[in-house]
């Protein structure tokens, strides 16, 4: 018992360093660095952890945070206290971690049609034309090539694949043709290349640029489907596109306040734009002044974490570790300010089956070991985390893809499990995968709040898509609830997807509709006459009424009147009495207003000054283009801190300027 203590009370960096001689590993100098750290707090956390079902994901995502989250320096750093007090730290971070988790059953499967695996198959091969993950060569262009390519195998089998022109395929396509932008007035031409057969569609050709090295034409395609993203799920539902829009609200970030929701929404953010924080900004708006809890909650998934653009976001966990990892163990400074989702969820997707699963990345005690998740497609495991423009190798575009779309089912997950959990994006791809998912493939309404762009500098809006019905009626703009740029035909959407009929078909459709108008206007006319009959009866009766209470407020005022004049002359004394103190009062107020005043003006001159500065030092990131600088001027004027504008200024200049230093090294001739 007392052994047991006394190696307690050790500290760990020595007890490893004293490990690591005994092992005779090579010679380290006396100097610890995470990767021998890590094993060790491995163990630490697996031994404390309870024996309890709750606990068992929930042990690996901590091992992930120390790993990946925490920082090697202060990994090494917590290696320099007692076991002991690591153990209380360890235990008190599974217990934070517990009590704010959000989970589901791991495992959830479904079924899919053909038309539906080609239709998920052609939002792949858009997204990854879209990211550059792919590379662009004359199979790559061709989606009937694509659909039978190493990636389409080892996502979905190795079965042989029939090109399908879909009806959401050919509602995509429609939607790009209806909405043309400046430079290019064709619609979807830029993009897509239909190849026919006859009357047929027997392939999709991506565009490229033509040159010596082409390559994929530009990708506004994803905004035109993230702006119009309802249509692009109820092309074959008109009641579904009209309660839609019924049930979705546009608003300014600086809009949101607690006192617009009826209850608390979790929201798993997927990308924001790295200036402005538009979603994390909405989040924190949201926060209650009595009760200091956020209607709009932010959630880490496990699938937010091992996304590359994790870090991106402002309510990530890099603004959140402190916190998690505070140096006081003694009192409640380890907390947590968001919700934790930190299940290995599995998912059966047709032929796909896509899981995680945390693993060793490196051989302990080696330079950059660490802990990690990979993902699992297939019985095939692929590295988490691959950022962009890692390569175009078929395993390295797959990882990136996982990234996204493993959120994107997590946050279905949810949904499916009855949690009001919705994910958050600026995303073009994200949002339109997410949403056909959500309705087609696992039968939910589709429930996302993703970013409408306006461009330049101008603040961007969110779109709140069918969480209406979660909101408290507010008076904002008038044009708040205006979420598309036109009013929706959709009979004649749904009409121009669905293909044209025969002509005979087409005239008895004619003469049918003509009938059935007739009637529909027949009943509305006899329906109207009742109304208005009834609306004079009712008009008389309330005149009458109007007359009653007309006499009884005359008589009313009269009493008042009398009332109101004795009241007068008490007032009168009263206002003489009281005179001399309410002139000292006002003189006290008026000496009080000026020394405001004089303060005001100071304080608008030292922000002023402050202003100028920050400007002087932004433009000395001589790296940056102008717009950037004014994103960050932006951000100060809307008050964020100073300092960490200026360092995120300095990390962007820092990059822009390697970035521009190899692009010339490639240049130069070789001598």
């Amino acid at each position: 018992m007392n052994r047991k203590n006394n190696s307690n009370n050790q500290i760990l960096y020595n007890t490893i360093l004293t490990n690591l001689q005994k092992a005779k590993k090579k010679k380290i100098g006396g100097k610890l660095e995470s990767h021998n750290v890590l094993p060790y707090i491995k163990k630490i956390i697996t031994d404390t952890s309870p024996n309890s079902p709750k606990y068992k994901y929930i042990k690996d995502g901590l091992i992930y945070l120390y790993s990946n989250h925490f920082g090697q320096d202060q990994v090494v750093r917590r290696s320099k206290e007692s076991i002991n007090k690591i153990k209380i730290r360890i235990k008190k971070q599974l217990d934070v971690l517990e009590k704010n988790s959000v989970t589901a059953n791991e495992k959830i499967s479904v079924e899919l049609s053909d038309d539906q695996e080609i239709d998920i198959l052609f939002l792949i091969w858009c997204d990854m034309i879209h990211d550059q993950n792919i590379s662009v060569t004359n199979d790559n262009r061709s989606f009937s090539k694509f659909i039978n390519s190493d990636i389409a195998k080892k996502l979905f089998g190795d079965d042989t694949r029939t090109f399908i022109y879909t009806n959401y395929i050919k509602n995509l396509l429609g939607i790009l043709i209806k909405n043309p932008t400046k430079d290019n007035k064709q619609g979807q031409d830029e993009f897509f290349f239909k190849v026919s057969s006859g009357n047929n569609i027997k392939d999709i050709l991506k565009g490229i640029t033509a040159s010596t090295k082409p390559s994929w034409t530009s990708g506004w395609w994803e905004k035109i489907w993230k702006r119009e993203i309802i249509q692009t799920v109820s092309y074959n539902s008109n009641q579904n596109g009209e309660n839609y829009e019924k049930n979705t609200l546009l608003l300014h970030p600086n809009e949101i306040k607690p006192e617009l929701f009826k209850r608390q929404i979790l929201v798993s953010i997927d990308q924001e734009p790295n200036t402005s924080k538009n979603v994390s900004s909405a989040l924190f708006r949201s926060k209650s002044v009595n009760t200091h809890v956020k209607l709009l909650q932010p959630t880490i998934s496990l699938a937010n974490l091992i996304d590359p653009g994790s870090n991106m976001v402002k309510n990530s966990i890099n603004a959140n570790k402190s916190f998690l990892d505070a140096s006081n163990t003694n009192t409640n400074q380890i907390r947590s300010k968001v919700r934790w989702n930190i299940i290995p969820y599995e998912f059966k997707l047709g032929g796909m089956n896509i899981k995680t699963e945390l693993v060793e990345r490196g051989k302990p005690h080696v330079k950059n070991f660490k802990y990690t998740y990979d993902y699992e497609i297939n019985n095939k495991k692929y590295i988490s985390n691959v950022a962009k423009g890692t390569g175009n190798k078929t395993d390295d575009s797959i990882s990136k893809f996982a990234g996204d779309f493993y959120q994107i089912l997590t946050a279905l997950r949810m949904q499916k499990a009855g949690q009001l959990y919705v994910p958050a994006s600026g995303d073009g791809m994200f949002c339109v995968i997410y949403a056909y998912l959500a309705k087609y493939v696992y039968k939910t309404t589709p429930r996302i709040i993703f970013i409408k762009d306006r461009g330049g500098t101008e603040p961007t809006n969110l779109v709140f898509l069918n969480l209406k019905e979660y909101m408290n009626n507010i008076n904002t703009r008038s044009s708040s609830t205006r979420v598309f740029t036109e009013k929706r035909k959709f009979n004649s959407i749904s009409s121009s997807i669905s293909g044209s009929n025969s002509n005979s078909n087409n005239e008895v459709s004619s003469t049918n509709r003509s009938i059935i108008k007739k009637a529909r206007n027949a009943v509305n006319q006899n329906a109207k006459n009742a109304a208005n009959q009834k609306a004079k009866a009712k008009a008389i009766k309330n005149q009458n009424a109007r007359n009653e209470a007309i006499r009884k407020a005359r008589n009313a005022a009269i009493q008042k009147a009398n009332a109101n004049a004795i009241q007068k002359a008490r007032n009168a004394a009263i206002q003489n009495a009281n005179a001399n103190a309410n002139q000292k009062a006002r003189n006290a107020v008026n000496q009080n207003a000026k020394a405001n005043e004089k303060q005001n003006a100071r304080n608008a001159a030292n922000q002023k000054a402050k202003r100028n500065e920050f400007i002087k030092k932004i433009k000395k990131f001589t790296n940056l283009d102008n717009r950037t600088k004014r994103g960050f001027i932006l951000g100060f004027n809307n008050g964020e801190n100073a300092n960490n504008l200026l360092k995120q200024a300095e990390r962007d200049n820092k990059n822009k300027k390697e970035g521009l230093a190899a692009i010339r090294k490639q240049t130069l001739r070789k001598r």
